[in-house]
């Protein structure tokens, strides 16, 4: 019922094209309160978050809020006790979900003996009526960017966090990201299996192109040093910026013609 419930509001946000400034969340009730993080939204040109969905953000919510629906029915799995989920989007934007995951960091704070607080009037404070409870542990993201942004955050409140695809060499650092985890493997395998192809099909000179941001930067710092280290040369590294247009890509193709 959850997942129905899910799929038809999305499909409500989807026809109607609205640009949600505002902070929308999904929230379910549960013994245990796991969060999550995920690219509904793509990037608003004037705004936190456009009006177009990214698919495979929404398939990850959609994963993610079918797994606890199925934990929940099975007995056999947490016996008496139900899990709930609290999902924010972060509308692929790393500074976005940075200031949406101090919703998990507000929840957790407001976990705490109120006894020995009053207020003015002599009453004991209460949470917010929207108050979900303290989140055990976040889902996401999605982006090697968002999750080394939200990672430093988490971390700082312990709350752990597992990432279903960010691949930065830099998330493997334990020294700085102690309560982050994922479930892919880092961007030096991918690129080790990239410079592997390259000498497979006898290829000495390549020229390379990466997107800007974590995941291409770091990928290709990693795939330049394999390469040299194994006798291939690198012609020309070409970045696309993450905002660019067809004249940016012409332009790299230009460049990249210059050097055949």
């Amino acid at each position: 019922m959850i997942l129905e419930i899910l799929i038809y509001s999305l499909s409500l946000i989807m026809s109607t094209g609205v640009v949600l400034d505002h902070q929308v969340a999904v929230s379910v009730p549960g013994d245990i309160i796991l969060g999550g993080l995920f690219p509904v939204h793509t990037k608003g040109e004037h705004s936190s978050c456009g009006s177009q969905i990214y698919h495979r953000g929404v398939q990850r919510l959609e994963a993610m809020m079918f797994a606890v629906d199925t934990i929940n029915k099975d007995p056999n799995i947490l016996p008496s006790i139900s899990l709930g989920v609290h999902i924010l989007d972060t509308c692929s934007r790393d500074t976005y979900a940075l200031n949406q995951s101090l919703q998990f960091v507000r929840a957790s704070i407001n976990n705490i003996d109120t006894s020995d607080f009053e207020c003015a009037d002599h009453s004991h404070p209460r949470p917010r009526t929207n108050y979900s409870g303290p989140v055990f542990g976040v889902v996401g993201g999605s982006y090697s960017s968002v999750s080394l942004q939200v990672a430093n955050l988490l971390g700082l409140f312990h709350i752990p966090q597992i990432s279903p695809a960010s691949t930065a060499k830099a998330l493997s650092d334990k020294s700085r990201f102690k309560y982050f985890a994922r479930t892919v493997p880092p961007d030096t395998f991918q690129s080790s299996a990239l410079v592997d192809i390259v000498k497979s099909i006898n290829w000495s000179y390549v020229s390379t192109i990466y997107s800007e941001g974590s995941y291409g930067e770091y990928g290709i710092e990693v795939f330049h040093r394999e390469a040299q280290e194994r006798n291939v040369c690198i012609a020309t590294a070409e970045k696309v910026p993450s905002a660019a247009d067809e004249r940016e890509f012409d332009n790299i193709i230009m460049k990249l013609k210059k050097e055949e």
